[in-house]
């Protein structure tokens, strides 16, 4: 069996995936769509794949098994709605949407037609996270800590809060989403951030977080993470989880499980794993069940981003169930689509 694949949106994270399909015998590119039509041929002379400038036209005229949406998350709904509506399983790039209504739009369209959909958040496939789950399995948690130390964003777009939405809702989602992985669905959230250290001028965006979370099993967290530093810092992103007796750490990997009295547990991923593997797995047996992040979880972590900044805009606590129930407009938690910076594209 081969499995045809379709890529929406040429740039960095486009080609990231191009790598990990190709990296399969099995899969094949038949299409690539892109807004930049000289980006899409690009891609379409290294990999064989058809170039459109239209994705619509791409998923009528290819047809393929899955599309892959690597656009920035105010184009998702749509992009997603052409796909399910065609019956073609989608994988989606993180965060899934802009606003709650619209990443909850988003999973009642894969619900309805029916199609496997997983969102890139790649902690919960990796092989490494399950040692995670082993170990804190059946044990309740008391705290949460997950830590972000980076740059300014070297994508221009990404750096202007009114596009790419803050370093919570861009990049420590993921951190968000291993969390809630870890301990269930998160219930309060409150939060602080600043733009202290970097010129207005030169990072249009808040520099450092600092999040509160509430648990519905009891456990209290804490997000710190900052676009203050500089790349290269050692062990500059996890999670630390600790329950009674027991310390695990989780990054992108690789899982060390401390024990009193005991040598550090350490599991890594295998050699060249990637969260394409995972999912043209489940595509191949056509499994829902190995889907680990489906829609309407992946909706329930933007939330909790969004919550996060309208909580540091307004200084409010903010309950989740009532916040994804309302979303609040009173305040800029979303991105808008018109970046600060004139000029960025969308890379």
């Amino acid at each position: 069996m081969t499995i045809s694949a379709a890529i929406i949106g040429a740039g960095r994270t486009g080609g990231w995936h191009r790598d990990g399909l190709l990296g399969q015998p099995d899969v094949r590119l038949v299409g690539v769509a892109d807004a930049r039509r000289e980006a899409a041929e690009a891609m379409g002379r290294e990999t064989g794949a058809a170039a459109f400038d239209d994705y619509r036209e791409m998923l009528a005229r290819t047809r393929p098994d899955v599309a892959y949406v690597c656009t920035p998350a105010a184009e998702h709904l749509e992009q997603v709605r052409a796909a399910a509506e065609l019956g073609i399983n989608v994988f989606i790039e993180k965060p899934l949407a802009t606003s709650v209504a619209d990443a909850f739009v988003i999973a009642d369209l894969v619900e309805r037609h029916g199609i496997l959909c997983t969102v890139g958040y790649q902690w919960r496939y990796n092989p490494a996270t399950e040692a995670a789950r082993e170990a804190l399995a059946g044990r309740p948690i008391a705290l949460l800590t997950g830590w972000w130390y980076w740059t300014i964003p070297p994508v221009p777009w990404l750096r202007d809060r009114r596009f790419g939405g803050g370093q919570i809702v861009d990049m420590a989602t993921h951190l968000v989403d291993l969390m809630r992985d870890l301990a269930g669905d998160v219930t309060e959230v409150y939060a602080a951030y600043t733009r202290n250290a970097v010129p207005e001028a030169e990072l249009p965006n808040w520099d450092a977080n600092a999040v509160t979370l509430r648990f519905a099993g009891g456990a209290v967290g804490s997000l710190q993470t900052t676009y203050a530093l500089f790349p290269g810092i050692p062990l500059s992103h996890g999670v630390d989880v600790a329950a009674r007796e027991l310390l695990v750490r989780v990054e992108l990997g690789t899982t060390t499980i401390y024990r009193r009295d005991a040598e550090p547990e350490i599991t890594r991923a295998p050699e060249g794993w990637n969260i394409d593997i995972a999912f043209m797995d489940a595509v191949r047996r056509n499994d829902p069940a190995a889907i680990r992040s489906p829609a309407r979880d992946a909706a329930k972590s933007l939330a909790v981003t969004l919550a996060a900044n309208y909580s540091a805009v307004t200084g409010k606590v903010v309950t989740m169930p009532e916040f994804e129930a309302n979303p609040p407009t009173d305040a800029p938690i979303m991105p808008t689509g018109e970046p600060v910076i004139a000029g960025t594209e969308r890379t």
